[in-house]
This record gives C-alpha cells, structure tokens and sequence, in this order.
C-alpha cells in the first residue's frame, strides 16, 4: 500500500497532479491543493475492479478521516474527498457533530441522504468540540462555528456536557442572531433555567 509520497510536482489540474519521486516513478493523485515545484503528500490507495486511485492529503489526520467517510455506507472516495477538499476537515466535523446536513449538502455530490448517514455513521466517533480545539480553522464564513465552538468550550469548562448543552445551543442560534459567543451563552443560560 502507498501512505506516503513526497517528489516533484510534474503536471497540475483542478482535481489532479503528477508526482516525480526520486526513483524516477511519476504517480497521478487526486489532489486539490497547493502544489508548484515540489509536493509531500500522505495517500490513501483505493483499489476498484478496473483501476487503481490514489487520493493525496497534507495530513495525516486528513488521511485518517477520508478512511473514515469511506466506511460511511454509499460514500465513495470521490465523494469522501468532495467533502474535505470543499468544507475542510475541521468544519466537516463541526457539521457532523452538529448534525447540520445542509452544510455537508454543500459538498458537491452529496444529498440529504448521504448527508445523514454520514452523521448517523459518524457522529459517535469524532469526540467533542473541547478535544478538537486545536484542528478548529474558523474563516469569516464560519462565524457561526467560531461562536458555537467558544460557546460549548465554555460550557464544558463549567462541567456541563456536549449532550446536555448542545441542543440548546443549537435552537437559539436557530432562532436568534448572535454576534458575539457571550450574548449566545447568556441566551442558552436564560434557556437552561426556565
């Protein structure tokens, strides 16, 4: 099995590129990142009936949750990788673990369906928003995440769990406009001790 190649960067397109290792062999890998002149990649082979296909990731963790999707029942590997190279690893989790289906419908190829088996499948197996602190990317489109995140890390710091407070947290942001995570948790306080 290929887990890992590293070489030069001989040929790019919108979902591939061509890698050079040392030993001369050129290797196609689907990849949608950043590559020029040199690339490192770790690799998850996926052997069909009538070919061979390789899928590159700059991570390992990345690696590790692709093979994870493709346990999902009726995800391929095209659609696995549909997911992280379009939400990212860390908001695909978020998602997954907020049960937000129309932010994994984003990922082209992907239904309501699919969508939720992937939470169904998943969710369980991911850990909690305090134990993925430091994999957490949020960009100016995540706003929502960034709040949710530092709202449910301050709940777990008062000892409340994900499951107690995560359904609350879920309905306000829902029903409410939240710009800062400390109006977000004063809202789920206010919920809590109706």
């Amino acid at each position: 099995m290929i887990a890992y190649l590293e070489g030069s960067v001989l040929a790019v397109d919108e979902q591939k590129i061509i890698i050079k290792t040392q030993q001369g062999l050129g290797y196609e890998v689907f990849y949608r990142g950043n590559a020029t002149k040199k690339a490192a990649l770790y690799i998850t082979q996926v052997i069909k009936e009538k070919a061979i296909e390789l899928y590159g990731f700059e991570s390992f963790d990345e690696k590790k949750f692709f093979e994870q999707l493709l346990s999902v029942n009726g995800v391929g590997p095209k659609s696995a990788y549909s997911l992280i190279s379009t939400l990212g690893e860390a908001r695909l989790r978020d998602a997954i673990f907020m049960e937000d289906v129309a932010t994994i419908k984003k990922a082209p190829g992907i239904g309501p369906k699919a969508a939720k088996q992937i939470i169904l499948d998943l969710k369980g197996k991911l850990g909690t928003f305090k134990t993925r602190k430091e994999s957490l990317k949020i960009t100016e489109e995540q706003e929502d995440y960034s709040i949710m995140y530092e709202t449910m890390s301050a709940f777990n710091e008062l000892g409340f769990s994900d499951s107690e407070v995560l359904p609350i947290v879920k309905k306000s942001l829902e029903t409410g406009n939240f710009e800062k995570s400390e109006d977000l948790i004063k809202a789920v306080l206010r919920q809590m001790n109706q």
